[in-house]
């Protein structure tokens, strides 16, 4: 069953009007997610959990499980979108635009409590190349607090470098200096100068990583 079957399935007996009206969206946007034209938008999805509170947003997104979940009302969730986002971590520019790939569900109490990440303060993305291995390999997905952008001492960040974007590990010196490594040992650190270091901006620090096995 694709996700457009599943929203046909959450409407049920509303109309599209009805439903689309509840959602906030245009009878033909509706339409086009419901034909598997388009992809709803993560703030349509977080309206339908809201307007059915027993809903599986796993079940929603998947397919996998049931339609419902025996959980207290009030547990909420973030689905955050997966934009066509490449991070390249041996060098690769990134790309990204407004495309979204597929969405990922995180328990709010969890990014809260766990991460320390409020809703809309972190981006999620795709790493490609294998200079991080063996601690992040290609087609690995990271969480990025977009609120960190202050070095610390041998944390991994995305950084934006001469129109690129990388995953790397940082170490910052005394002389103001900071060292760029990769965990893979086939690529050598690049050691940038206080000077060139200023023009070294910190997107976000890496915060979560989801690697395959």
């Amino acid at each position: 069953m694709s996700l457009g079957e599943r929203l046909r399935e959450v409407r049920g007996a509303l109309t599209q009007v009805e439903m689309a009206e509840k959602l906030g969206a245009h009878k033909n946007t509706l339409a086009a997610w419901e034909r598997d034209e388009r992809l709803p938008d993560a703030g349509a999805l977080i309206k339908l959990l809201e307007i059915y509170p027993k809903l599986n947003p796993n079940w929603l997104l998947t397919g996998r499980g049931t339609l419902e979940v025996n959980q207290p009302a009030d547990v909420g969730y973030v689905m955050t979108p997966r934009h066509d986002v490449s991070s390249g971590a041996g060098g690769e520019a990134l790309t990204m635009n407004e495309q979204v790939v597929d969405y990922v569900t995180f328990r709010k109490d969890w990014l809260q409590g766990t991460l320390g990440l409020a809703p809309k303060s972190f981006s999620l993305i795709e790493v490609k190349g294998d200079s991080m291995r063996p601690t992040l390999s290609d087609g690995d997905l990271v969480v990025v607090d977009l609120q960190t952008t202050r070095v610390e001492d041998n944390a991994i960040y995305v950084l934006q470098f001469d129109g690129s974007l990388l995953v790397k590990r940082i170490q910052r010196k005394l002389d103001g200096s900071v060292v760029v490594r990769s965990d893979n040992p086939l690529y050598e650190p690049e050691t940038l100068k206080s000077s060139q270091a200023e023009d070294l901006q910190v997107i976000g620090r890496v915060v979560w990583m989801g690697v395959k096995v």
